[in-house]
């Protein structure tokens, strides 16, 4: 098989098998990375010659239960994908994703922001610039009680399930589920947000130039 990027590792011309390892055992989670891989391989192998294997695994994200900032949020995402990649015992990516919040801390009334990271790593790459794609998903601000609980203390999961009355939102739809009626849904939230993390996968020859006018394998 061939392909102008190197979404399709070498390895899958022969297997025709793409494994992908998930950083938690959440069923949405699981969902959306799923669905974004299935919408990349949709694009790049039209043919679908590819079969796609996705796997959850209880990986640490080796920050607190609720990340705060932008820095603590995607170390929790990384060390997701990294921990998800080693559990495998061998993949062809694996993805960490890692909700977190932003405080402004201005008081009270100001406001909490509610995103998440995304980590690919792609164990195969011999660099870092090219094992590793990010993303950070859009902001939302959270209702004040939501974020007065989680200055106190409280998990946003479990805060959300306080203020909202449901049960166990953090398997479900998520805050972003519930304030937006599901127009937003915590999977769909996920998945764009993963496909932006693929980009430098998804357009190889796009992100180092340099290095595939010089046929070469050094980093930029």
């Amino acid at each position: 098989m061939t392909s102008s990027h190197r979404l399709l590792l070498p390895s899958l011309e022969s297997a025709r098998t793409l494994t992908v390892a998930v950083g938690s055992c959440n069923p949405c989670k699981i969902d959306a990375v799923k669905t974004a891989f299935e919408q990349i391989l949709l694009s790049t192998d039209p043919h679908g010659t590819v079969k796609l294997v996705v796997k959850g695994y209880a990986a640490r994200s080796g920050v607190p239960d609720q990340p705060v900032g932008d820095t603590e949020t995607k170390t929790g995402a990384a060390n997701r994908a990294r921990e998800a990649a080693e559990l495998s015992g061998g993949c062809d990516f694996s993805v960490g994703l890692e909700g977190g919040i932003v405080d402004e801390c201005n008081g009270e009334d100001t406001p909490m922001w509610c995103m998440a990271y995304m980590a690919v790593f792609c164990p195969s790459e011999s660099t870092s610039i090219k094992q590793w794609g990010f993303s950070r998903t859009a902001s939302f601000p959270l209702p004040p009680l939501m974020a007065k609980l989680v200055r106190g203390g409280v998990e946003l999961g479990d805060a959300d399930d306080m203020v909202t009355g449901r049960v166990n939102s953090k398997q479900g739809g998520g805050t972003v589920g519930a304030l937006t009626k599901d127009i937003v849904t915590r999977k769909l939230y996920y998945e764009h947000a993963i496909v932006l993390a693929m980009c430098k996968f998804i357009q190889y020859d796009v992100f180092f130039q340099a290095e595939v006018a010089q046929g070469g394998d050094g980093t930029l």
